[in-house]
């Protein structure tokens, strides 16, 4: 996904299903500069409570709001 796709998704809750078919349950708090991530990709954060996930966002398939 792209940054114009998963922006309105940001400070809300979410869940993100990625390519392997993971889904991740938690708060979409930013994205985060390929330079500042292990990964060399550009991710977003997901805080799922008592953990953060890096999500590289080529590596998202798609996200649904939770109400």
């Amino acid at each position: 996904m792209t940054y114009d796709e998963i922006k309105e998704f940001l400070h809300k809750n979410v869940i993100v299903t990625d390519i392997d078919e993971n889904h991740i349950k938690g708060t979409m708090t930013n994205t985060v500069s390929e330079y500042d991530t292990a990964s060399g990709k550009e991710e977003v954060e997901l805080d799922a409570g008592k953990i953060s996930y890096g999500i590289p966002l080529d590596e998202i398939k798609n996200i649904v709001e939770i109400q």
